[in-house]
């Protein structure tokens, strides 16, 4: 009889262990059965078995990878293998002396030879040739020039030669300044002082406000004015002229002086003074002279024919223009006797007033 111990069968088995995946939220499979159903035909039995899987707790942190720490010589390099430890591993170096690659394992040194390669011959110059130039888009025509100098290798040097280039549109304006500090302003103000234009420089220059407003005067004196005898039959007589200059502003001529007329009973003598023409030019000012015996004064005086008011245009002489102004003696009475001018005392003032 047989032991309950003693085995009455052995089989050879061959067992293949497969993982059954299973999803976080389903239970470990804690049991597992097998069971071999031995075939009557002696033939090999074949037994799949079912096991959970698990997920692990995270391993250790791998070799990092390699962790280049600049360029060192051979002599660097071995005094650095005295002192790397483990937690330098997979540091590398490039050796200049032979450009090796070293890398430590954590104990010593591997040594990749020709690990950069050799500095190549220098390259042929390269051919340079000037190009076309274009402003804002806009291809430019000639003359232009673009050229190159150095030698093979280089350095090289770029010089080009440009046309004048077009203006271009105004830029926006800049900040208020002070018109103090402007450079288009001369000198220093003093307390009543205004700015007035100098044509000859272009700037504005800084003068005293009475200056500024002060009136252009032009008198003719008597040793101007002639001394004649009239026949009775001359009516017009030119006393004097005075040529004003072209003004930077526009005026109006303000008149004053007289003459003395020699008139006889029955004979009138006027003074007129026109600009432009001594007889045809517009009267600007006139002195009315008395029927009577002897020498009288013919006193002159600003006249117009028509009205003036603020604003008007008569009368006054554009800004930029040279103008030439006639005092003349006119007989306007008599024919019988004739009439005589003297200059004792003659005079003739214009005033340049300014109008806006």
């Amino acid at each position: 009889m047989t032991s309950p111990n003693d085995p009455i069968d052995r089989l050879a088995v061959d067992l293949e262990i497969f993982g059954i995946p299973q999803s976080p939220d389903m239970p470990p499979m804690t049991e597992t059965y097998l069971h071999v159903r031995r075939r009557q035909d002696t033939g090999t039995g074949r037994a799949v078995l079912g096991l959970p899987v698990y997920k692990g707790d995270k391993g250790d942190t791998g070799p990092a990878g390699m962790r280049h720490q600049g360029d060192r010589t051979t002599a660097e390099l071995d005094g650095l293998s005295l002192v790397l430890g483990e937690n330098e591993l997979n540091f590398t170096y490039r050796n200049t002396d032979d450009n090796s690659q070293w890398v430590w394992n954590g104990d010593t040194f591997v040594v990749y030879r020709n690990a950069y390669g050799a500095k190549g011959d220098t390259g042929p110059a390269p051919e340079m040739t000037g190009g076309t130039l274009s402003i804002d888009g806009e291809i430019q025509p000639a003359p232009f020039a673009i050229t190159v100098d150095g030698s093979p290798g280089g350095p090289y040097t770029v010089s080009a030669a440009l046309p004048e280039l077009p203006e271009g549109p105004p830029g926006p304006p800049g900040p208020s300044g002070s018109v103090y500090d402007s450079v288009d302003v001369t000198g220093s103000p003093l307390d009543g002082d205004t700015l007035v234009h100098d044509s000859e420089t272009g700037k504005l220059v800084w003068t005293p406000l009475a200056q500024s407003m002060a009136v252009k005067e032009y008198v003719v004196p008597p040793q101007n004015f002639p001394t004649v005898d009239k026949g009775s039959a001359d009516v017009r007589h030119v006393l004097c002229s005075v040529t004003i200059p072209a003004q930077p502003y526009a005026y109006r001529i303000d008149v004053a002086g007289g003459v003395d007329v020699n008139a006889k009973i029955g004979h009138q003598i006027d003074v007129e003074v026109r600009v432009g023409d001594a007889v045809t030019g517009e009267i600007i000012g006139y002195g009315r002279g008395q029927d009577g015996e002897g020498w009288r004064e013919v006193a002159l005086r600003s006249h117009s024919e028509v009205a003036i008011i603020p604003g008007s245009e008569v009368q006054v002489i554009p800004a930029n223009q040279e103008v030439t102004v006639y005092a003349s003696a006119v007989k306007k009475a008599g024919v019988i006797f004739g009439w005589g001018v003297r200059r004792d005392r003659a005079n003739l003032r214009l005033r340049l007033m300014a109008v806006a």
